[in-house]
């Protein structure tokens, strides 16, 4: 009698055991999923260019000006904010690339851009700028020469080192002189930047590291969704009643 209560003691502890691994392993598969992001999950992205800009995101191209000169445009996209957000933007003035002139080399343009994200990011002199291609070459139009520097391999990457490069510099709206579209847009609490030369410096990079959300809200990452099981199947994966 006593061993049959042994035997049954021990089969009892076996299937609690049991029942607490399967219930360990829902909990590790809840943790592994996620719901999947909604519009409401984004926010908005202001751009503007004084010509031109490419933007990356953590890597990722996520927008490109569609007008190389002008007019002058706003660029608003859609981004889904994952922290730390590492920005790399390239901009250019529009420049003739052997003389660093427009207007078929009568003028010597200038420059500008600046950005804002709905989370608060925004463009100023903490952004880390950088020249690639400068001139004319002590303002002289007579005999413009342009000097040009490679742009560095992935530039725009996450671990690129940019700690030799100096800070941009802030400039007003006078300065700049945006055109309408710009006012039609939120840039509010955001300066126009670039580098020390708003008119010889035509090709410019910028990259700043927004650590967490500026207005301090809360946002689910979804920066590996790919690699997680969403809280809804996909469409289709039900199988059909027989």
């Amino acid at each position: 009698m006593r061993d049959f209560r042994r035997i049954t003691l021990a089969l009892l502890s076996v299937l609690a055991l049991g029942y607490w691994a399967v219930g360990q392993d829902r909990k590790g598969a809840a943790k592994d999923k996620v719901r999947k992001p909604q519009m409401s999950d984004t926010i908005k992205a202001n751009m503007y260019a004084d010509n031109w800009f490419m933007l990356y995101i953590n890597g990722e191209l996520v927008a490109v000006d569609s007008i190389k000169f002008i007019p002058h445009n706003v660029v608003s996209v859609d981004i889904l904010p994952s922290y730390p957000m590492t920005i790399a933007v390239l901009a250019k003035d529009n420049a003739d690339p052997k003389t660093g002139m427009e207007y078929a080399n009568t003028n010597i343009g200038d420059a500008g851009f600046v950005l804002k994200f709905g989370d608060g990011t925004v463009t100023n002199a903490r952004w880390k700028a950088k020249r690639f291609s400068w001139g004319p070459i002590d303002h002289d139009t007579k005999n413009p020469r342009v000097e040009n520097l490679p742009l560095p391999d992935n530039w725009y990457a996450v671990d690129f080192d940019d700690s030799a490069w100096g800070f941009a510099r802030e400039y007003t709206e006078d300065q700049v002189g945006p055109k309408p579209p710009f006012y039609e847009h939120d840039f509010q609490g955001a300066r126009f930047i670039w580098t020390d030369d708003i008119e010889l410096d035509n090709t410019v990079i910028f990259r700043f590291v927004v650590k967490s959300p500026p207005d301090g809200k809360a946002r689910p990452d979804f920066s590996n969704l790919n690699n997680l099981v969403p809280d809804q199947p996909p469409r289709g994966g039900k199988k059909k009643p027989r």
